[in-house]
């Protein structure tokens, strides 16, 4: 069952004169109870995707210039902002990259986790803190009573993220987009989180979107990927084909640069040259043309790539593959 359906989501900002087009045709599917890995560089448009699904872009400077976003097959994109925040917080949630920045430092751990449910559930306050401090403790939060009158500073930064997935589990949203949620733990907290995100998932059949730059990650939790670069979802598939048989060059170049148990120490990690290309100048062709070991002159410098689909469902968008099937 389909959950939530994007279809060539066009996104652009518009600063200095000039047009930054951020997403650029993005399509993709997440089904329930699916968790569906987006990686790729910073700057690739992982973000800006998240922050578009949510209703959250700008406005100026940025825009959704065309393309369409369904959640349960109810058109998003163009809803009035009113009816939107009845579905934001309550059908969809989003857990952030910075949980201290994103809570309220004026209000106690308990009033901000009871607050969707006041808000979407129509609960008293006794209801609502009641059901606070049982997300609390599904979170493994100790001492929830006790956490439930703090402050965001007065608690760990792993505690806060856990917070965070309480905020975003308390209305048993169908989807839920979690944007690099463990980057700033250690590597403890961020399985215990990984772990606890799982947990929840398989409660309620949520289908999570999970950004992150840990390719580790997206090996252990994730059942599809997509990979992004400049703007474009470059390739996808499960993650078995991803690690096993990446087909765009730019994957292989992500997955070339991880580092492998048992692999000499000595030997410097192979790395993509150059850097990402300029989204408001972007260059004819392939936008991964000068950084690509593959490349073919004459072709990939002058005509953009369409997507190539392979028996197995894997695509990639590369004139590797043109010809081939």
């Amino acid at each position: 069952m389909t959950l939530l359906e994007v279809n060539d989501l066009q996104t652009e900002f518009r600063t200095g004169g000039k047009t930054v087009r951020a997403v650029r045709g993005v399509s993709f599917k997440i089904e329930k109870g699916e968790t569906v890995g987006l990686v790729g560089e910073s700057g690739s448009g992982k973000s800006v995707t998240s922050l578009s699904i949510m209703g959250l872009i700008p406005s100026p400077p940025g825009r959704i210039a065309s393309g369409s976003i369904k959640m349960d097959g109810v058109e998003l994109v163009g809803m009035p902002e009113k009816e939107f925040r009845k579905i934001r917080g309550s059908e969809m949630a989003m857990v952030f990259q910075d949980p201290f920045s994103c809570l309220n430092p004026t209000m106690t751990i308990g009033a901000q986790v009871a607050e969707p449910l006041l808000l979407h559930k129509s609960m008293s306050r006794s209801e609502a803190k009641e059901k606070a401090i049982q997300l609390l403790t599904s979170v493994r939060i100790p001492s929830p009573e006790i956490r439930y009158k703090q402050y965001p500073h007065e608690i760990s930064g792993g505690q806060r993220q856990r917070v965070m997935i309480a905020m975003a589990f308390a209305c048993n949203p169908k989807a839920l987009i979690a944007d690099e949620p463990t980057t700033a733990l250690d590597v403890t907290v961020q399985a215990q989180i990984l772990a606890l995100m799982s947990e929840m998932q398989e409660k309620t059949e949520t289908g999570i979107l999970l950004i992150t730059h840990d390719l580790g990650v997206v090996a252990e939790v994730c059942d599809r990927v997509l990979v992004m670069y400049a703007g474009q979802i470059v390739e996808s598939g499960t993650s078995a084909q991803l690690f096993k048989e990446p087909k765009h060059p730019y994957a292989q170049g992500l997955l070339a640069s991880l580092p492998h148990v048992g692999a000499n120490r000595s030997r410097r990690l192979p790395s993509i040259p150059g850097q990402p290309p300029d989204l408001a100048n972007l260059p004819v062709g392939c936008p991964f043309f000068a950084r690509c070991s593959q490349r073919i002159v004459g072709t990939c410098n002058t005509k953009e790539p369409e997507i190539t689909i392979f028996p197995s469902g894997q695509e990639a968008r590369c004139h590797l593959y043109g010809n081939l099937l």
